[in-house]
């Protein structure tokens, strides 16, 4: 395990989308963390992009950024609860979060929290609407493999409702090494 800076990042895939659903729905590509990789006093530091890239009428769309187990990531911590927002075509929406790791080993903890900034790009502005989110000590013990995940939702089912993760980045920070 190097104990220097990581830098972990998906690669973008035009098929990489969520669709015609109101169910909160994972998108396929995620940032993985393997069993016991993370160390006392980490700190990760991210963003995640999507980009509505077809949209119906004046649905809304929500997106969340989780850490979570590798076989599902939302039954894990909630770092970024993004307001749902009405989209129009080509709307990118951008999730920072951030986390500290506390402890690791039986009742392992995380303290995190996170933030969500969501650019909306109309033809006159852009506007900017943030929404601060956190969660103290949540229990990490039996997660084992970790992934970082972002989902979105839409308010209506419509083919016409498409968005894409076109960028999830993070960083991550080694915490002191005792002596």
């Amino acid at each position: 395990m190097s104990l220097g800076i990581q830098h972990k990042h998906i690669v973008a895939s035009a098929t990489d989308t969520v669709t015609n659903t109101t169910t909160e729905t994972a998108f396929s590509k995620t940032l993985s963390f393997p069993a016991q990789s993370l160390r006392v006093g980490d700190l990760i530091k991210g963003f995640a992009c999507v980009k509505a890239t077809s949209t119906n009428s004046t649905d809304t769309l929500a997106c969340k950024v989780y850490i979570g187990p590798s076989s599902d990531p939302k039954t894990g911590i909630l770092l970024v609860d993004n307001t749902a927002l009405d989209v129009a075509n080509d709307d990118v929406i951008k999730l920072e979060f951030e986390l500290c790791v506390d402890a690791i080993g039986a009742g392992s903890t995380f303290e995190v929290s996170g933030g969500g900034i969501s650019y909306k790009q109309g033809a006159t502005a852009v506007s900017k609407t943030q929404a601060l989110g956190s969660a103290v000590d949540a229990q990490a013990s039996s997660f084992g493999d970790l992934v970082i995940a972002v989902t979105a939702t839409w308010s209506v089912a419509s083919a016409s409702d498409i968005v894409r993760l076109d960028a999830l980045h993070a960083i991550v920070f080694p915490g002191l090494v005792s002596a």
